[in-house]
């Protein structure tokens, strides 16, 4: 009996000890690859969201790849961290920061390992999910060298992580832009050319001329504005005098499509000071600007040809009258 008594105690003792040690070992896996995902650096999207942005420094450990909360990733890539807003769902929180969101919201459950979304705690999700502008906004605070340059946009390679194909995918369209690899090192720089920059980056500094100006949306999106003056209607003060398209039932669409975009219920209930945002693409030429030492190439610009051989990419916009950039809002970014 005693012996029975003196046996128990020993298994007890040996499972609690091994228990401890599993638990410890499994506490320290999680938090080494807690370590591996911490943000670099933070910024404020749309002048609401608190955003962070880094990468994982190491490749996630085998033996934590069951962790719910952790994705395997290989080393440098990219991450944003953003808090659901209050009383936001996995539909409404898609919509806003996920590509093609109404079909991606389920991926949020593999973020959040299938807990319900928390508006106090941060989310991590990984670069290529996320839509354009927000991983523009990244790009921006992780690379601080990072600036517009005569062509295009210029990057220094700055992070040992860095390498030609992990930049190509995030900065450029397929296939129209490659790094070179014999000078790529932590410090170069390469200018990306407008026309290979992906647009939606919104990494291109825009201009429109008066009555227009450019400002972001509650969702972070640029658009043009233009604020409604008495006697205005929407078809023949903003369809037609700043959308490009002359087909009368292209022109009723784009109406139909404004009401829907501004959250207009009567294109014939409009206030005098209230503003109307219009896509930038729609936006008929003459009321784009596109800053000349900006957007001719680089070879031009450092050869100094004469101006009547630049040319200004990606569109063919009006160029100002002597140089007077009167009545021109501009947004730009470095």
């Amino acid at each position: 009996m005693i012996f029975k008594k003196y046996l128990a105690a020993i298994t007890g003792y040996f499972l609690l000890f091994n228990f401890h040690g599993f638990s410890t070992i499994q506490s320290a896996e999680f938090n080494q690859a807690q370590i591996e995902i911490l943000p670099l650096t933070s910024f404020l999207f749309a002048n609401r969201d608190p955003m962070r942005a880094g990468w994982h420094r190491d490749p996630i450990s085998k033996g934590v790849k069951n962790l719910k909360s952790v994705t395997e990733k290989p080393v440098g890539s990219l991450f944003v961290q953003l808090k659901p807003r209050l009383n936001e769902g996995e539909y409404q929180l898609a919509l806003r920061v996920l590509r093609d969101g109404s079909h991606q919201f389920l991926r949020l459950r593999e973020f959040t390992g299938g807990e319900p979304l928390n508006h106090k705690v941060y989310l991590t999700i990984p670069f290529e999910f996320l839509i354009g502008v927000i991983q523009g906004e990244a790009i921006r605070s992780l690379f601080p060298n990072d600036r517009v340059e005569a062509g295009g946009w210029l990057h220094q390679v700055t992070y040992a992580w860095e390498t030609p194909e992990l930049l190509e995918k995030v900065f450029t369209t397929s296939g129209n832009y490659t790094f070179h690899q014999e000078s790529f090192k932590q410090g170069a720089q390469f200018t990306i050319p407008w026309n290979s920059l992906r647009s939606d980056l919104e990494l291109e500094p825009l201009a429109v001329r008066d009555p227009l100006v450019i400002r972001r949306d509650d969702s972070g999106l640029r658009y043009a504005f233009y604020q409604i003056k008495p006697g205005d209607t929407l078809y023949s003060s903003v369809v037609i005098r700043f959308i490009g398209d002359k087909k009368h039932y292209a022109r009723s669409q784009n109406a139909s499509d404004l009401l829907v975009l501004n959250g207009l219920a009567d294109a014939r209930n409009l206030s005098p000071g209230q503003y109307i945002k219009i896509p930038l693409e729609w936006i008929r030429p003459e009321y784009l600007y596109h800053v000349p030492s900006i957007y001719r190439s680089s070879e031009e610009f450092n050869s100094e040809k004469n101006v009547k051989s630049q040319q200004y990419l990606p569109y063919h916009i009006l160029q100002p009258e002597s140089g007077n950039s009167n009545g021109i809002d501009i947004i730009s970014q470095r």
